[in-house]
């Protein structure tokens, strides 16, 4: 997991430094170690001392932050090599770090029945207690309830130390680590399709992920091709029947126009950031510059230099990408499945040699 640029204000300038996994200890926030915040009708959590375990919240129960609490604060002890984790379904040791980003942190765990895990630890980043526990459960939840063949499958969720927890599957790399030079067209096509698949299954679950950067998008090694994995829905956001709904948290790199304009958010911006991972797997460079300042950022997103990008790549397939990133919704694709219509008839996929049907 490659830590994204997260803040709670769009407008505000990306961190630097970020503390890495490990370190000493960091102050958490917390509303002492009492009960969180409890949903009417909804089951009460108590947190478990330091070295136990709690279950992992049901779909229905994810507790609301309170202000209401004092709010004191004790230090926490982030895991390190040889580490070990308990849950209720068995131990799991830690092995390496292979991901740390500002309110998360990823570990490789050898865990129950020798199997290797990947288990992500929400780093408190010094925010109440409260909203880290439900940060936790919202994430547990949205793995519970989406499971898909392109979505990271979860194992376990538990807490120890007042740190918490999510064993998920262990993939082989990131799509970070596949970018710099330009791909293969029937390469770009086969990871698009896996990838709308799994977006569009979330749309039609009324989920959107809000954070598909090459971070987030993880590659396991099948045997004929590539399997795509979405993972981290830290910041996904719940549509409720609704067309659009306002992020919690914005990564400044991946933000689409209508992020600026607006602040808010839809099916259609999941669609934005899918042409931005598209662009850089075609041409192996980003459409919008990683390290470059917020307001600058936002001057290129706003100006539509990523689709006057895409143009220039001159194929069909560049074509279709800069649909994919124009200004406006309405001028992007529908859906996912529309992207794949077009693009399952490109010449590269209907005479694809890489990929056969199976």
């Amino acid at each position: 997991m490659n830590g994204p640029r997260d803040r709670t204000n769009p407008d505000a300038t990306p961190p630097s430094g970020l503390p890495a996994p490990g370190s000493v200890t960091q102050k958490l926030q917390a509303v002492s170690v009492a009960p969180a915040p409890r949903m009417p009708g909804a089951p009460s959590y108590a947190p478990a001392p330091p070295g136990g375990t709690a279950a992992p919240p049901s779909l229905s129960t994810v507790p609301t932050p309170s202000s209401s609490y004092p709010v004191p604060t004790f230090a926490v002890q982030y895991p390190q090599v040889g580490t070990l984790l308990r849950s209720t379904r068995g131990e799991y040791v830690v092995q390496a770090i292979i991901g740390s980003g500002e309110f998360g942190a990823v570990y490789e765990c050898v865990g129950p029945f020798d199997q290797i895990y990947a288990v992500k630890m929400m780093r408190p980043a010094n925010r109440p207690y409260a909203d880290v526990y439900a940060e936790w459960a919202r994430e547990v939840q949205r793995l519970l309830s989406l499971r898909h063949p392109n979505v990271v499958y979860i194992f376990d969720a538990f807490e120890q130390g007042s740190l918490f927890f999510l064993a998920l599957e262990r993939c082989d790399h990131p799509l970070l680590s596949m970018l710099g030079t330009p791909m293969q067209e029937g390469l770009v096509i086969e990871l698009a399709r896996q990838l709308l698949a799994a977006v569009q299954f979330l749309h039609d679950n009324d989920v959107v992920h809000d954070d598909l950067h090459p971070g987030n998008i993880l590659i396991s090694h099948g045997s004929d091709r590539p399997i795509v994995k979405i993972s981290d829905f830290g910041i996904s956001t719940e549509l409720r029947g609704m067309a659009a709904t306002r992020p919690n948290v914005v990564h400044h790199a991946i933000m689409a126009p209508e992020i600026v304009a607006t602040g808010y958010t839809s099916r259609q911006s999941d669609i934005y950031q899918i042409g931005l991972l598209l662009y850089w797997m075609l041409t192996g460079e980003s459409a919008v510059p990683l390290d470059a300042p917020y307001p600058d950022l936002v001057r290129c997103v706003a100006e539509g230099m990523p689709r006057q990008r895409a143009e220039r790549i001159g194929t069909p397939l560049g074509e279709l990408v800069a649909r994919m990133l124009r200004r406006r919704e309405q001028f992007r694709y529908g859906s996912a499945k529309e992207v794949w219509a077009e693009l399952r008839a490109l010449p590269t996929w209907q005479k694809r040699e890489l990929f056969p049907a199976r």
